[in-house]
């Protein structure tokens, strides 16, 4: 090579007049190229953060220092051409390609060594195609588009030489695989592993290079919701979400001695692999629905979940506490009859005498449309669905579940269908089920039946607590 490549001239010129990463960016950068640290490195940003930026240039950094094969990948084909593959030969100096493969989407590039490395790019769409590659890294673009599968299948192939890590960029994709890796973390059971997964959080306006104006046109136009998720970097909000009306300062609350009158419901989904989940419900007198206890296992036969519990866990009966259960709605697959029988028959046999177990109403449309009302806040923001922040994994199914995106080249030529990801949603069925069984959240309280409209001491002590704690508009039913 003719001249001496200053991998730093790949950032824009900044007001200094020099060319270096971002804060941020830095930051990542260190982590990524530290000879011991960090496993997993994950960039989630804003518009304009950024992102695409610093990974092509961190693999470049990778492939120059450290001889071997990288990979650099985004969900589909198409977007990878159109943006990351763009981005990383706009920042690689010419003269460091040996080779560029443009149908194969490969280049070549020197080391510092004299040896070469090969950057891959490819598609996520069938992550089983990448079994038979040693990567010496690996570079996820917008990993919120990209299955947990295929991220755990590209931990598995950082086996060749070089650092043997994997960097991620993204937008919010709320809490979603890539948050419980990077920053939740529980599932890592070693304290010293969990240290070894890294996330970086990037917002818009930390961004010294973006336009004049830029930044103010969206702070001034855009709702806060999409503020806080494409330009704060905020993991309760995302693209595609849901119920995009929950917020866990409103809906999430301390557990509390639910009073003895308050009506309770149960919602069942049945499952073996995947998790059987219950959410309990206790309806107030004012026809507030507040989740208070949930029962979420895997692997529990239906005598366990029922009856025994498992390995001191407690069954799902158990946690009823003895209080009366007015309904309970299970999920009507539990019918269906495999060798002569069905689980419903099954749960019917080790249920408690006289549980009133009840079919499911099953629309998801109807079941999605009826949570949203009760998450809505009315006009003195007071929402009719509460959860007890106990309930861990009903609240983590809230904050990531998201509609189907179609695949690209189908936008605007088929008329979209609007489906839920089946992927970690069973309390939220539970949920559904549960919330299909209250009155629609505009109804006037008047119109309340007459069990729940009852006042007892202990109700009444509850209301006026919560009046002191928050004020609110007259009740309509005569007061406290």
């Amino acid at each position: 090579m003719s001249r001496v490549i200053d991998l730093n001239d790949a950032f824009p010129l900044g007001r200094d007049g020099k060319r270096t990463p971002l804060a941020k960016q830095k930051q990542f950068l260190d982590c990524a190229l530290h000879p011991t640290k960090y496993k997993s490195i994950r960039y989630i940003g804003g518009v304009g953060s950024g992102k695409t930026l610093i990974g092509c240039i961190t693999v470049l950094h990778w492939a120059v220092l450290y001889p071997g094969d990288y990979l650099i990948a985004r969900q589909f084909m198409p977007e990878l051409r159109s943006t990351t593959y763009k981005q990383f030969l706009e920042v690689c100096p010419p003269e460091l390609i040996i080779e560029k493969r443009i149908a194969d989407m490969e280049v070549t590039v020197h080391t510092v060594s004299g040896k070469k490395s090969t950057i891959f790019f490819r598609g996520l769409d069938e992550p089983d195609k990448l079994r038979s590659m040693n990567l010496s890294g690996a570079y996820i673009d917008e990993s919120n588009q990209v299955s947990e599968v295929a991220y755990m299948l590209l931990q598995g192939r950082l086996r060749g030489a070089g650092l043997r890590k994997i960097i991620l960029t993204t937008n919010s994709g709320g809490r979603d695989w890539g948050w419980r890796w990077h920053t939740d973390k529980k599932h890592i059971k070693d304290p010293e592993l969990r240290d070894q997964y890294i996330n970086i959080k990037a917002p818009s306006l930390e961004n010294i290079h973006l336009p004049d104006g830029y930044i103010d046109n969206m702070l001034n136009t855009w709702s806060e919701e999409r503020i806080k998720r494409e330009i704060m970097g905020d993991e309760d909000s995302f693209e595609g979400m849901i119920y995009n009306e929950f917020d866990r300062s409103i809906h999430v609350v301390k557990p509390f001695r639910i009073p003895d009158d308050w009506v309770i419901r149960i919602g069942m989904d049945d499952g073996y692999r995947n998790a059987a989940a219950w959410v309990y419900g206790a309806i107030n007198p004012d026809g507030d629905l507040y989740i208070w206890n949930e029962f979420y296992e895997k692997e529990w036969l239906i005598e366990e979940i029922c009856q025994k519990g498992k390995d001191g866990r407690p069954s799902a009966v158990s946690k009823i506490g003895g209080r009366k259960v007015e309904q309970a709605r299970m999920d009507t697959a539990a019918k269906q009859v495999k060798n002569g029988t069905s689980n419903w028959q099954i749960y019917l046999k080790y249920l408690p005498k006289g549980f009133p177990m009840l079919e499911a109403q099953k629309s998801v449309q109807t079941g999605i449309e009826r949570v949203k009302s009760y998450l809505k806040p009315d006009a003195n923001k007071k929402p009719r669905l509460y959860i007890f922040d106990t309930c861990t994994n009903l609240l983590d199914e809230m904050a990531q579940y998201r509609w189907a995106e179609q695949q690209p080249g189908r936008q605007g030529k088929v008329n979209e269908k609007e489906d839920p990801v089946k992927n970690n949603d069973h309390a939220l069925d539970a949920l559904r089920y549960l919330v299909m069984t209250m009155p629609e959240a505009d109804k006037k309280r008047q119109d309340l039946p007459q069990h729940l409209r009852e006042r007892t001491i202990e109700s009444a002590l509850y209301r006026e607590i919560q009046n002191i704690k928050k004020p609110r508009a007259k009740d309509p039913l005569g007061g406290y």
